[in-house]
């Protein structure tokens, strides 16, 4: 049964009129043209005519033929011939008639055979035209639902080049759309926790900075030795601690600012490295030679790079066996180019680590601001990685490395100038 829909019923309606109003008109036309030329292309009345003027010769020489036998022999063979035509012209009356009495029938079913093959046709042509509409129709419609999109099939009903490109381009804008609601989404929830987190930060800087003035002031007046200075010494750490985690909280959602400059990140790398990284934890950085500078914050750049060193110093710390971190920096050019020198390009900074690795399932979450997985933190260290990374038009992904532990994967964009080959 034809479905209802107004695009496949008008379709429908309007193929099947192309197809059955010619061929319809045409056989029509052919069967009064058929019908009333019988009369004109009849044979039996010019048969007749002749058959009567033929009687009427022979009936003259039938008595020259008395006395003529090869006149008679011959008049014989005519009356003969005469006799046959004769039966063949009323063999060929009986026949038109009956024609002409069936071609009326015979064209009402032709009729019916094409218009049952032309409303085939046309119901399986306005299905085919419809369907591609009906399916971008349903597309659109998981699209505002925020649906994924069927993948493509090895199966998937072909279709014409224009709306395969429009298949193929609805499916990019829902995966683009699934990053960008992503995205959002994420730095909506970095901007909430961005607000709370320098709430926090203020509250707690307004009795640390009495507390720790308070504590110098102990320490000043107390001795060297004995348990009060242990306590203070105690009191201090925590208060540098709370300090640090202050200025984590006042970080997060706050993109940099100020003017940017070129950073060499070998050098900084390099830096971090040598002092951020303590003794028994073996260390190695690769760079080529003619790695580019980056256009961004140093001190945002040198706070992220810091977060990760750090976290991976914090996840060899209770390993035994080998400790190691590894940094690899590397130039990936523009498409169809390979000169480092080239604008464009990006530069990409792994560091990774022996340590255990990252939970099954967090190398997504490990960026959320409340997830964490270690006892002490606060949890915002990577966070504020992704941010600083995207602020820069760059990203940050992690994952753990086949031989165990965390690989951290930081993609920047890289500036036209290369840094200096180190001496």
């Amino acid at each position: 049964m034809l479905r209802r829909r107004t695009l496949e019923r008008r379709l429908f309606g309007w193929l099947l009129a192309f197809a059955l109003t010619p061929a319809l008109l045409v056989l029509a036309l052919a069967t009064w043209i058929w019908t009333g030329s019988l009369d004109r292309v009849s044979a039996l009345g010019p048969w007749m005519t002749v058959a009567e003027s033929g009687r009427i010769v022979l009936d003259a020489a039938q008595n020259a033929a008395a006395h003529d036998s090869a006149l008679a022999a011959a008049l014989e063979q005519h009356r003969d011939h005469l006799s046959a035509s004769l039966m063949l012209a009323h063999r060929w009356a009986f026949l038109t008639d009956r024609l002409a009495a069936v071609l009326p029938f015979l064209a009402l079913v032709l009729a019916v055979v094409l218009a049952a093959l032309a409303l085939a046709g046309a119901r399986k042509l306005a299905r085919d035209l419809a369907r591609p509409i009906r399916e971008l129709v349903d597309w659109t419609e998981r699209l505002a639902r925020e649906e994924p999109l069927p993948p493509r099939r090895p199966d998937e009903p072909p279709a014409v080049r224009e709306v395969q490109a429009l298949r193929d381009a609805l499916r990019t804008a829902s995966e683009q759309l699934a990053v960008a609601r992503r995205r959002a989404l994420e730095a909506e929830r970095v901007r909430a926790w961005g607000e709370l987190a320098r709430r926090v930060a203020h509250e707690m800087k307004n009795p640390l900075t009495p507390l720790r003035l308070a504590a110098h002031r102990l320490s000043a007046a107390l001795p060297e030795d004995g348990e009060v200075r242990e306590n203070l010494r105690v009191i201090e750490e925590e208060t540098a601690r709370l300090e640090e985690m202050a200025r984590q909280f006042a970080a997060l959602g706050r993109p940099p600012a100020g003017p940017t400059s070129p950073v060499d990140l070998r050098e900084l790398l390099t830096t971090l490295l040598a002092t951020d990284v303590p003794p028994g934890i073996e260390t190695r950085l690769s760079a080529p030679p003619d790695l580019p500078l980056v256009e961004g914050h140093y001190d945002a750049l040198l706070r992220a790079f810091r977060n990760l060193i750090r976290n991976a110093v914090e996840a060899l710390e209770t390993m035994d066996g080998e400790r190691s971190i590894e940094v690899e920096l590397a130039f990936a050019a523009p498409a169809g180019r390979h000169d480092s020198t080239a604008h464009g390009g990006w530069i990409d900074v792994v560091i990774a680590d022996t340590g255990p690795g990252l939970p099954p399932g967090a190398e997504e979450r490990v960026f959320e601001p409340d997830f964490t997985t270690r006892s002490r933190g606060t949890g915002l260290g990577l966070p504020i990685v992704r941010q600083i990374a995207r602020a820069h038009g760059g990203e940050v992904t992690a994952t753990n490395r086949p031989e165990g532990g965390a690989r951290f994967a930081v993609r920047l964009p890289a500036a036209a100038v290369p840094a200096a080959v180190p001496s």
